[in-house]
């Protein structure tokens, strides 16, 4: 992973070499016979901006290396606490630590994020633990996450965060010019933040919606109550949380900038978040009624994970659980790098460049 990531650093640094020896075509270089004092203050100023050059290429690989060093040790931390926990298992904890290092090495603020939904969502868990019990079948306070679990809600997060790393450079803030808002890096960035937006904005809601008091109603036949934990179904209690999960991605997005993060950019991305939360976990329940299925059993009027005589079923056993979340995660990051331009239009016709 170290040697990989270098690599991205010594491209740049030897593409710049190799400009860096390639004279600039001045119109002294197309004089017959240069006078000597104008021969050697050329050679002086063109050995001066090799050296600088070389200075600069040499500090970028340093701070590769320092950022993949935080990024190795971070994801060995993350890895470890889960499996001790037993909130990873061995296949889990593998997966988490491999995207924790992509993700601590290509941006800081993803490695963030990352964390933060980690943290957030193993809070949430526990959160009503005795009701929740009662309402599906072997629901673990913990929740012992498989490698599926995990690269469900962060694989294309994180390979969007190393897509920006290689194509675009180190991770900044977004570009306002009329003529750059829908840029690549824009794009990138906002698909990443859709991405954890969704991710989050579900599991908030599916932790907490839970709860609620009211039944909760199929989405695409609000007119039906189901059981409490029925795929596709939702709750004012869990729209309500998905919109708050995608909000704080968001606004982890926007705070945890490396530099004077304007105003405008924090609103913009706590905007695109609520939006990514909310959307993405609609979509996540549109999904869950049709294409997922849901089985209730009778007897002991619990969600139960296998068909049987005393079970009924909602939804077509078409994808499971985790195919779902990365399908619904994928389809909300797509729409985030689709809709860049409205999007950042309509933040900057609200609020002026001077914040």
């Amino acid at each position: 992973l170290l040697f990989f990531l270098l690599l991205l650093q010594c491209k740049a640094f030897i593409s710049n070499r190799i400009e860096s020896l390639q004279p600039s075509k001045t119109k002294q270089d197309f004089r017959p016979f240069p006078s000597k004092d104008i021969s050697g203050q050329y050679c002086r100023m063109h050995r001066h901006s090799q050296t600088t050059t070389l200075l600069m290429s040499s500090s970028l690989v340093a701070q590769q290396l320092v950022r993949t060093a935080f990024g190795v040790a971070l994801a060995n931390k993350i890895s470890s606490r889960g499996l001790k926990r037993n909130s990873l298992n061995k296949n889990g904890a593998t997966a988490a630590f491999w995207v924790s290092s992509i993700a601590a090495s290509s941006s800081v603020r993803t490695a963030i994020a990352l964390i933060m939904f980690y943290l957030t969502g193993s809070k949430l868990t526990s959160v009503g633990y005795s009701r929740k019990k009662t309402f599906e079948e072997d629901y673990s306070e913990e929740g012992s996450r498989g490698a599926s679990q995990v690269l469900a809600c962060s694989l294309i997060g994180t390979s969007l965060a190393l897509l920006r790393r290689v194509l675009v450079g180190v991770d900044g803030p977004l570009a306002w010019g009329e003529s750059s808002i829908a840029c690549l890096g824009n794009r990138l960035t906002l698909a990443c933040v859709a991405f954890f937006a969704c991710c989050a904005g579900d599991t908030w809601a599916s932790e907490l919606g839970i709860l609620s008091k009211h039944p909760p109603r199929l989405v695409l036949a609000p007119w039906k109550s189901v059981p409490p934990g029925t795929n596709g179904a939702v709750s004012w209690v869990g729209l309500a949380a998905s919109a708050a999960g995608g909000l704080c991605m968001g606004l982890t997005y926007g705070l945890f900038m490396i530099s004077n993060t304007a105003l405008r950019e924090i609103a913009a991305l706590a905007w695109i978040g609520t939006l990514g939360g909310l959307g993405g976990s609609l979509l996540d329940s549109i999904l869950g009624s049709t294409i997922q299925a849901t089985y209730y059993d009778t007897e002991s009027n619990m969600i139960v994970k296998r068909s049987s005589a005393t079970t009924r079923r909602e939804g077509v056993a078409f994808l499971s659980n985790e195919a779902v979340n990365f399908v619904s995660t994928a389809g909300t990051a797509a729409l985030g790098a689709l809709w860049t331009k409205p999007l950042l239009t309509f933040i900057s016709m609200l609020m002026p460049n001077s914040l």
